[in-house]
């Protein structure tokens, strides 16, 4: 962002962005947009990359760990060499967004697909990785 941005400017900003995931979003269309402590973003991100999706096997609960720790230092801006207390820190700066909407990129089966926002501590970076599994 070229200026700081609030946590409560993002859910206005999100479904403006071009993103695949909100492409087809309506006006009067379901966006359910809500803030997230990081503990509850890390276990998603860790329950996704350690048992996989849907029928899938994952990979297990050391490396669904270090993925699910290797995003979270990602979505919060932490360079790659970070420190674990950098990461940490960096991540409970962060502000946290878990989102949902009805467009043909969300099928809105429980466990299946979810949006996830992340504001860096300088407020000048928004992440935001989706996840999908359908067939």
């Amino acid at each position: 962002m070229d200026e700081a941005i609030t946590p409560e400017w993002v859910p206005a900003l999100l479904p403006a962005l071009p993103l695949p995931c909100g492409d087809g979003l309506g006006p009067t269309d379901r966006f359910q947009i809500a803030v997230r402590p990081v503990d509850e973003i890390w276990r998603l991100l860790f329950v996704t990359a350690s048992m996989g999706g849907m029928g899938g096997s994952g990979t297990q609960a050391a490396y669904g760990r270090l993925w699910a720790w290797r995003s979270i230092a990602g979505l919060s801006g932490a360079p790659a060499d970070a420190s674990v207390e950098e990461v940490e820190r960096r991540a409970r700066q962060s502000t946290w967004f878990h989102f949902e909407a009805d467009t043909d990129w969300f099928h809105n089966d429980i466990g299946s697909d979810y949006g996830i926002a992340a504001l860096s501590p300088d407020r000048r970076r928004l992440a935001v990785p989706a996840a999908t599994d359908t067939d």
